[in-house]
């Protein structure tokens, strides 16, 4: 996988690859980097797909994990996957030439100046879709706004998550009539959830009088917060069981061990074994279950928001009914988060002790836990025409 994904990054696709490309013209190149721009930009293929059959569809990434969950989605319609390749003017020219590509549509802040010269300079439309400048980012644009400034105009349009994100990048030298403010198509509620039945997965004995609490997204750091939080409920709660969905499958090991060292049992949704007691701590190693999983919990704890990561989506856990707390660490998603703080509809909490508190008075307050997920699913309704807005900006060059 990782030398499949090496090669074509490196413009050595397979023949395969080159023929479907060769075979077809007026392809739509659809680039998500990871596993949650995937995610968020799906429901948008789909809905390009079937209001427009007669275009093929392309879909890049940039990550192992994105390209896994790509070939997954995929694989029961007429859509390609691939890697992105590395943004280099011969590589991107060949596989310019091999693929006829009618528009790129490119998802939240994936800015590559060979690849939109190249369009530029094939007359091909290039957007930018969920458009979105972190703090960070801005910064280092606005000190290099001299050359950002020519990139940024190298777009045919950018359509942007909020008011905010739009001023950042007129401030960095965007022409004021490339850019829409739409809102964050994370928004859309999504009829298309994984179609893996948890009830019949069987993954919890009992699971009826079981209270579940999962954290979700985790990075190193928020594991060992996840087990001594539960050490601690544990104590006074016992129908609670803990779920760990690492952000990365790759450090399953580390925290196979780290269970074991604290003297628990990991239990591996990838070798189909039961949680049994309070002993045994659930670990999600697979990629694309997560949101149904988030459907079985009364509590989801979202990670990247306890170290400094800077958050993931708190949507899909707070659409899947699950009753959502973040850290302190939430400012790559605080334009969406201070939207559900701002209704009482998600908690967030300052440190450890914090969190424990919650996390009891959660478990043991149905109405409480039913009020904030109520007011979160009528802020993400309020929203979901992004979904159409975008689509209709999108007809407007086919």
């Amino acid at each position: 996988m990782m030398l499949s994904g090496l090669t074509q990054k490196l413009g050595i696709w397979p023949q395969e690859l080159i023929q479907i490309w060769r075979a077809k013209t007026n392809w739509l190149w659809f680039h998500a980097v990871s596993v949650g721009e995937i995610n968020a930009v799906w429901p948008l293929i789909k809905n390009i797909k079937k209001l427009k059959p007669e275009y093929p569809i392309m879909l890049s990434c940039t990550t192992r994990n994105g390209y896994i969950l790509a070939i997954e989605k995929v694989k029961n319609v007429d859509i390609i996957a691939f890697y992105f390749p590395f943004d280099i003017p011969f590589i991107i020219k060949r596989l310019f030439n091999y693929a006829k590509i009618k528009l790129l549509i490119i998802v939240e802040t994936e800015i590559w100046p060979n690849l939109l010269e190249e369009c530029k300079k094939r007359d091909i439309p290039a957007i930018l879709v969920n458009a979105r400048l972190s703090d960070k980012s801005y910064k280092n644009y606005h000190l290099l706004r001299f050359y950002f400034k020519k990139i940024v105009n190298l777009f045919t349009e950018i359509l942007s998550q909020s008011k905010t994100d739009t001023e950042k990048f007129i401030s960095i030298g965007l022409n004021n009539n490339k850019i829409k403010t739409l809102g964050n198509i994370k928004f859309i509620t999504s009829n298309e959830l994984e179609s893996i039945n948890i009830q019949e997965n069987n993954s919890f004995k009992d699971s009826k009088d079981l209270k579940k609490l999962i954290f979700a997204s985790t990075h190193r750091g928020e594991d060992e917060l996840a087990i001594k939080i539960y050490k601690k409920l544990i104590t006074e709660i016992k129908d609670v069981r803990l779920l760990i969905a690492p952000r990365h499958i790759e450090r399953i090991k580390e925290i196979y061990e780290l269970i074991i060292k604290n003297g628990f049992n990991p239990i591996l949704r990838s070798k189909n074994e039961i949680v049994n007691s309070q002993k045994d701590i659930f670990v999600l190693d697979t990629i694309g279950e997560l949101t149904n999983y988030y459907k079985i919990c009364e509590i989801t704890v979202l990670g990247g928001t306890f170290v400094k990561v800077g958050g993931h989506n708190i949507l899909e856990p707070i659409r899947a009914n699950s009753y959502t707390i973040i850290g302190p660490f939430d400012y790559k998603i605080r334009e969406i988060s201070n939207v559900f703080l701002k209704n009482d509809a998600l908690v967030k909490v300052k440190n450890e002790d914090e969190l424990l508190l919650e996390i009891k008075e959660a478990l043991n307050n149905a109405n409480l836990r039913k009020s904030k997920i109520k007011t979160g699913i009528s802020i993400i309704k309020e929203n979901e025409n992004v979904l159409n807005e975008t689509t209709k900006q999108l007809l407007h060059y086919l």
